[in-house]
């Protein structure tokens, strides 16, 4: 940091009126740091006790140094001002300078010989000054050392400088040392993840490792620099980066490298399943990401465990998975977390919670979710804190706080931008955000050219289907039409158990297809969730599926069937205490008996009469005018 002119005068001033011996000693104690402990202090500066306390003392009265007496018989001192300490440093000649440094570093060592990793950093500075080649060797160990404690206390950034600072080192000491170099490369990716630096980890770190890696043909360390470019890619990119032609470069690289019946290969089959997955063969995609799982469970490693184990859930999300994954979810909650990485650990969480809301299980799941948000608040970490603001997202939509859920889906899209992750950012803000606009009919032309621009042939994420559902909200009945066509009557597996299509994506072609009175659509969307207990689309766009089931019912003329559904609906809102569906349920089923069942008029005026406030109080005014009518005409 450059001392402005006008205050480096002020600076030379006060310590020019210090006497010779004061500024010799002072000059020593810059080097140990802006905080010196005196017992440091005197096995450097080659000056008597008495003379350094003497040197010390004029310092205090002069207000350059500030004492700081700890427990027992320890004092330290600090420099009133960094200034201070940066002009006395600067003015030590450079060969001075780097002797006193490794003094300073054997004496921080036998000070601190029992508490070395508390202090890892200081030594690691101190030594790295030296040309000694032992020392060096120390500056790099002191700081892995420190950067190791600094992710303990996710002081993310202060690890990622310190490691920084070990390959400098490094290269110094040892630039042929290539797996070494390597290794420290790899660590330095797993820092850049925690502080979100994917830009940086993509463009040169993973590659400069992988490259390492191949040179000394170590193919672990291929693998494990492969693993760091998937997360950076993932974290950037959310699930849409697994359909980029990145994902698949380094699946392909790390396919190469893994051997069998390892972690690694378990790693690799299961990337390459999420991209097979992503990018349209859902059936071979999923086939390989339960191989991996099954590896992985003979395996038994807890880290792959957590990250198999969250992505079987995220992959295997057809209806008539809902009930095996319930029990994959509880063994996945009941396996060992320790060692764990706890960005997996979220991830894990994330997706048993949406297996169990799929269910109805909103208790169960809101109890998983509440670890995410513990583990967030408690580690600071971008990625756990996004996925915690967009669960705490989903819960106010299901409470009706729905002007709420915008407010917090604009917070993730500002801070997903401002730490360069914007992409992954919206995805995790649509997730309630896309359903609170519907339910207040609020920007849905604008959610469509969104999704157009998405919508691409693979059909990344599910934006045709939520393409469809927004066209359905704004009564563009040909262009859903065609879509259903495309995506429901004309799918290759549909009305078999071969069918992967994930639940959100049939709820939302579902709800459309009433919305819009596409008959043929509905009857096989009816048929697909009749049977499989399937109560909601989990996190993604949550909806209660059979609310629209009991519209299609209604659709295809079975109005007993519908009754029973919407009756279901009823139960399965109230428990869960998502009060919009309740609202429109109640709404859908009023419709019902008054139009096919006159003689259960009552029952309808008390369902209009539950929905009419609630509606008012949400600001879901499009149902609201809607319930208002058929209340206007039971008047009339």
């Amino acid at each position: 940091m450059r001392i402005p002119d006008g205050l480096r005068d002020v600076i030379g001033k006060r310590l020019s009126s210090l006497s010779q011996s004061c500024n010799k000693v002072l000059a020593v104690a810059a080097v140990i740091g802006r905080d010196f402990r005196l017992e440091v202090l005197q096995k450097v500066a080659g000056m008597t006790d008495e003379e350094i306390f003497k040197a010390l003392e004029e310092a205090r009265k002069a207000a350059v140094i500030e004492e700081r007496t700890g427990a027992g018989a320890i004092v330290n001192y600090r420099f009133a001002h960094a200034f201070f300490r940066q002009t006395l440093y600067e003015e030590i000649i450079a060969p001075r300078r780097i002797r006193l440094h490794q003094q300073v570093a054997r004496a921080l060592e036998e000070v601190y010989k029992n508490r070395l990793e508390e202090h890892a950093a200081e030594l690691a500075e101190h030594f790295s000054y030296s040309s000694d080649s032992s020392d060096l060797a120390k500056a790099v160990s002191y700081g892995e050392m420190a950067a190791g404690r600094a992710t303990a206390v996710y002081a993310y950034s202060e690890a990622v400088r310190l490691i920084d600072q070990a390959i400098k080192v490094q290269e110094i000491l040892d630039p042929e040392d290539k797996a070494k170099r390597c290794d420290l490369f790899l660590d330095l990716g797993d820092a850049l993840v925690l502080t979100v630096e994917t830009k940086r980890i993509l463009d040169t770190l993973a590659p400069e490792a992988f490259s390492l890696a191949k040179t000394i043909s170590d193919g672990s360390r291929a693998c494990r620099a492969c693993q760091v470019a998937i997360f950076a890619i993932v974290l950037e990119q959310s699930g849409l980066g697994f359909a980029t032609p990145q994902a698949l470069e380094w699946a392909e690289r790390y396919n190469r490298y893994a051997r069998p019946d390892t972690i690694e290969r378990a790693f690799a089959d299961m990337t390459l399943g999420l991209i097979r997955y992503s990018t349209g063969n859902t059936r071979l995609g999923l086939k390989l990401v339960v191989k991996a799982f099954e590896l992985v469970r003979k395996l038994r490693d807890p880290n792959t465990f957590w990250v198999a184990g969250g992505f079987l859930l995220y992959s295997q999300t057809a209806p008539q998975h809902a009930q095996e994954n319930i029990r994959l979810a509880e063994e996945l909650l009941g396996s060992s977390k320790a060692g764990v990485h706890l960005s997996l650990i979220s991830f894990g969480l994330q997706m048993a919670g949406h297996s169990l809301l799929a269910l109805g299980r909103r208790d169960r799941a809101e109890e998983v979710w509440s670890e995410i948000r513990a583990i967030a608040k408690r580690t600071g970490q971008f990625s756990l804190s996004r996925t915690s603001e967009a669960l705490d997202a989903l819960l106010k939509l299901m409470d009706g706080l729905l002007e709420e859920v915008l407010d917090t889906v604009r917070s993730i899209r500002i801070r997903g931008k401002e730490a360069g992750v914007p992409l992954s950012a919206n995805i995790g803000a649509s997730l309630a955000g896309y359903r609170a606009r519907i339910f207040l009919s609020r920007s849905l032309e604008a959610n469509e050219r969104g999704l157009r621009g998405a919508a691409g042939p693979d059909d990344r994420l599910g934006a045709h289907a939520l393409l469809c559902l927004v066209l359905a909200h704004l009564g563009r009945n040909d262009e859903v039409s065609e879509l259903l066509e495309q995506w429901v009557l004309r799918r290759p597996d549909m009305g078999t158990v071969e069918d992967e299509t994930a639940i959100w994506d049939d709820s939302s072609y579902l709800e459309a297809a009433v919305v819009t009175g596409h008959r043929p659509a509905a009857e096989l969307l009816l048929n697909r969730f009749t049977g499989t207990g399937v109560c909601t689309s989990g996190i993604w766009y949550t909806t209660c599926i059979p609310r629209h089931m009991g519209g299609a019912c209604a659709l295809l003329e079975r109005y007993d069937e519908a009754r029973q559904h919407y009756q279901e609906a009823v139960r399965i809102c109230t428990e869960m205490r998502f009060r919009p569906e309740l609202a429109l349920s109640r709404l859908e089923l009023a419709e019902l008996l008054l139009k096919y069942y006159p003689q259960e008029k009552s029952e309808a005026i008390g369902h209009l009469d539950f929905c009419i406030p609630e509606f008012r109080d949400m600001k879901m005014n499009t149902y609201l005018e809607r319930a208002l009518r058929h209340k206007e005409i039971l008047k009339a």
